[in-house]
């Protein structure tokens, strides 16, 4: 399968794609999000994997509108513990280092290592894999980046200080998108957009919506509506053990909000169960 992701090789989009399909699948490189949707609509690849939230640094709203723009549902999720690392080119010791670059998410994670290595200049850059792509490229006896594991291997890297992230739980949750639809009796969680009336009491009358039907509201969270200064809509997830209770609190949701998109349908993926890709 191709699949899309915001990335180049050895992205974490990567690790998180191969845990999600296995290791049998072949990479569209996108450095854009936008980009990874395009690429599935316009059957460049087969799925798209994105990145929506982050246990440190929180969601990315932007995405959420990206897909609700988009022809494409969300059909699984899959959570991804991310391990930050240290890499450098043959024969390169960490006081040899004078740069570190990669992403400002990942430099932003690993803050606290660098703080007993002042001399080095942290640079943020487009991607962390790329970063390490470039670092490889240069040949550089000076310039380390940090990224993944299986970026370094994809590059020839040498890992001289490995999950240098300070917080060891450091999780990241990944969308897979795809044209159509998820339709599967397993099916647990719904991710939607609601539009609430502008009157009283209208989130009250939604969340109620929601409980009177066994339904366990997982996520809610407030968006800002692009064009529409001071209009909100509510980004929420719900679990369901019956598909009838989920259609029947749609059908009542829909009595009390201006507005429903569902954005897909899915198995929920626990995170007890996150971990890194092995390859």
């Amino acid at each position: 399968m191709n699949i899309s992701i915001q990335g180049i090789k050895g992205a974490f989009h990567e690790e998180a794609a191969r845990l999600y399909f296995s290791n049998e699948i072949k990479v569209v490189e996108k450095l854009m999000f936008e980009d990874v949707i395009y690429s599935v609509e316009h059957k460049e690849a087969h799925a798209g994997v994105m990145a929506i939230e982050n246990s440190i640094s929180g969601t990315i709203h932007s995405n959420f509108e990206l897909i609700k723009q988009s022809n494409l549902f969300i059909v699984g999720e899959v959570y991804l513990r991310i391990v930050q690392n240290l890499a450098v080119n043959e024969g390169v010791g960490i006081n040899d280092l004078k740069q570190v670059e990669s992403h400002y998410m990942a430099i932003n994670q690993c803050r606290s290592f660098f703080r007993n290595h002042p001399n080095i200049k942290l640079v943020d850059t487009e991607d962390t894999a790329l970063s390490m792509k470039n670092v490889a490229k240069s040949n550089s006896t000076s310039i380390g980046a940090i990224g993944s594991k299986l970026a370094a291997a994809y590059y020839g890297l040498k890992i001289i200080n490995s999950s240098i992230e300070t917080n060891k739980k450091n999780f990241t949750r990944f969308f897979v998108l795809k044209t159509n639809p998820s339709i599967s009796k397993h099916n647990n969680k719904s991710s939607m957009l609601v539009v609430l009336k502008n009157q009283k009491g209208a989130l009250a009358n939604a969340l109620n919506c929601i409980n009177n039907n066994a339904i366990d509201l997982s996520k809610i969270e407030s968006l800002p509506i692009i064009g529409e200064p001071w209009h909100y809509q509510f980004y929420i997830e719900v679990l369901y053990k019956s598909e009838l209770d989920y259609e029947k609190m749609k059908m009542e949701l829909k009595i009390h909000v201006e507005n429903i998109f569902e954005l897909g349908c899915y198995i929920e993926n626990n995170i007890t169960e996150a971990k890194q890709a092995q390859f």
